[in-house]
């Protein structure tokens, strides 16, 4: 029977296909809040099972940064932008979320075993979480265009690099100092004005059109 930390692992996972592949943008930014939502209750989790006080530090500033600032940002620039929903992606919307998952688990299942030998916490099913996660946010840098799903896919990826962290190398003592350093807030921030400027010239969030700027 599965334990609580296997199922809010699977369940992060369930929350990265909802992140690349909700349309809506407001849809798509809720869900990113709940993952990040489960990535701290993991850490939590983690916190209480091994006695690591870092990973409840780290959980409480992920909180604040991570489930309420960031969402908040991105549901602001949708407003701003008075955009609901993105245009069609490379490989449609269909087909490119079941490419970006299936490509995502198979490569966490081949991979795990070598996090599993390095990794502090030796739990199965959350480091294939943290490879999936991972990889589902390169492929939302792949396959999907808009500029704020290419943000939620940063997001994701540096959700999947946070599990990763966490699960093996939740003593390090720098590891609560990392997690702040590391937090997406700078990027988002940086990335939003760059997808209002785009939004501004091409009068579309699609950053394919960037292409006219060859040359």
């Amino acid at each position: 029977m599965l334990d609580l930390l296997s199922i809010l692992s699977i369940a992060i996972i369930i929350t990265s296909l909802g992140v690349f592949s909700l349309r809506n943008y407001q849809f798509s930014i809720y869900t990113y809040a709940v993952q990040t939502f489960i990535l701290v209750s993991i850490f939590f989790t983690l916190a209480f099972r091994f006695d690591a006080e870092q990973l409840s530090i780290w959980g409480m500033i992920a909180f604040f940064t991570k489930v309420v600032f960031i969402p908040m940002l991105l549901l602001k620039l949708v407003k701003k932008l008075d955009v609901k929903s993105e245009d069609e992606p490379v490989s449609g919307f269909f087909i490119s979320p079941i490419i970006a998952m299936g490509f995502s688990l198979a490569i966490s299942m081949a991979i795990y075993p070598i996090y599993l030998e390095f990794s502090l916490i030796k739990e199965a099913i959350p480091l294939m979480a943290s490879i999936t996660v991972f990889m589902m946010g390169i492929f939302g840098f792949i396959l999907r265009n808009s500029a704020i799903k290419q943000i939620l896919a940063y997001c994701m990826f540096e959700n999947g690099i946070h599990l990763s962290l966490a699960l093996m190398a939740y003593n390090s003592p720098e590891i609560a100092e990392l997690g702040i350093l590391t937090d997406a807030i700078f990027a988002v921030v940086i990335m939003s004005i760059l997808a209002q400027r785009f939004f501004k010239y091409f009068g579309s969030l699609d950053v394919s059109k960037a292409n006219e700027l060859k040359g």
